[in-house]
């Protein structure tokens, strides 16, 4: 009876946790906190990172397919300009609207790697290069550090802000893991490569790692490894699939974070 009880108790919690909220993220932050808003797209990626010193970033713009829908969130957070945008890759679901959002939100900085191929039309002078191994704090407290870098234009990132880290995929390659794995970043949020189509992250990846969240962005063409998700849930890892579960929002402060997930109000603790 005691353990029927017990049993009891311990479902009645987890119903409690993982019950929806009325909450919603935050449009005003407070000066130690950073959002990053990751946008359920229809082709593409793209993040927002705003931070509580008046900072903005964005990761990427999602393709051409998605503008109206990038536009749209972007104006339902009221962004009237973006200090910087960094491309993580150089194809046209990374950088589609660059030059949209370039001169709608008078973007300043942008950030890349390798060579220019032309499909992601730069300004020369607004142009930042980054190569592996480069470290830069955007905003107060906010770094980034370029845990790999290739010619072609893909780049990979670690981004930390106090306690808090995102290691930021742009490939699924298995390859690329060794050099990912030469920095001591335990990252909290995984945003997986190429959404989740790869074999990146390994088992022993997600060991070494031990990522408690996965993002996965949305493309038209891609196809979802189902074995890549099967190892993600079997190590423990929620999946956050945006085309599911819509745009969600990371608020981080120097000791903690809260996930929201658009779609169902559900608040989730990173504590």
């Amino acid at each position: 009876m005691k353990n029927y009880f017990l049993l009891l108790i311990t479902m009645f919690s987890l119903v409690l946790f993982l019950a929806p909220t009325s909450g919603y993220s935050s449009q005003v932050l407070t000066e130690k906190q950073v959002q990053f808003t990751f946008f359920d797209l229809p082709d593409g990626e793209a993040t927002l990172i705003r931070t509580g010193k008046g900072k903005s970033i964005l990761i990427n713009t999602g393709s051409i397919e998605s503008e109206e829908q990038l536009l749209k969130q972007l104006q339902e957070r009221n962004m009237k300009q973006i200090n910087t945008l960094i491309l993580t890759k150089q194809t046209s679901d990374y950088c589609g609207n660059a030059t949209r959002v370039m001169d709608r939100y008078n973007i300043q900085q942008i950030i890349y790697t390798g060579e220019l191929n032309g499909t992601c039309e730069i300004p020369e002078k607004k142009r930042e290069k980054w190569k592996t191994g480069d470290l830069r704090e955007l905003s107060e407290g906010l770094f980034f550090r370029v845990l790999h870098a290739e010619n072609t234009g893909e780049m990979a990132l670690g981004i930390t802000y106090g306690d808090t880290s995102i290691m930021y995929l742009s490939n699924s390659d298995l390859k690329d893991e060794k050099y990912l794995l030469k920095y001591s970043l335990d990252p909290e949020i995984l945003k997986i490569g190429d959404y989740g189509s790869g074999n990146s992250p390994s088992e022993k990846f997600l060991s070494k790692t031990d990522p408690h969240v996965s993002i996965m962005f949305h493309c038209k063409k891609c196809k979802t490894n189902v074995d890549l998700l099967e190892r993600l849930e079997e190590s423990w890892i929620e999946v956050y699939q945006l085309d599911r579960i819509g745009t969600t929002t990371l608020e981080i402060t120097p000791h903690d974070y809260d996930i929201f997930l658009s779609k169902n109000l559900l608040k989730w603790d990173g504590d």
